[in-house]
């Protein structure tokens, strides 16, 4: 039988994973550089939210791909992904 410490322990290992396949995956979703800034688990929903920041290259290359407009960036996109259970 585990104690609860290992218990705990086990879940931060699991939740440290997941977090770092975030910021692994999901930039990959973008045609420009992003910045995964913030993941926060809830417990609740069982679920994990984040915020994603285009890079300091994103506006150049955004204009680049669409012929030199002018591109304007004031905020950040938030994601909220639901686990499920596997059994």
């Amino acid at each position: 039988m585990t104690s609860l410490n290992e218990e705990m322990a086990d879940v931060q290992t699991e939740i440290d994973h997941v977090r770092d396949r975030i910021r692994t995956d999901v930039p990959t979703l973008f045609e420009f550089d992003v910045t995964v800034s913030q993941i926060e688990y809830n417990a609740n929903n069982n679920s994990v939210t984040l915020t994603v920041e285009p890079s300091s290259n994103a506006r150049t290359q955004i204009s680049d791909e669409f012929g030199g407009v002018r591109v304007k960036m004031e905020d950040q996109l938030t994601f909220e992904f639901q686990f499920s259970s596997q059994e």
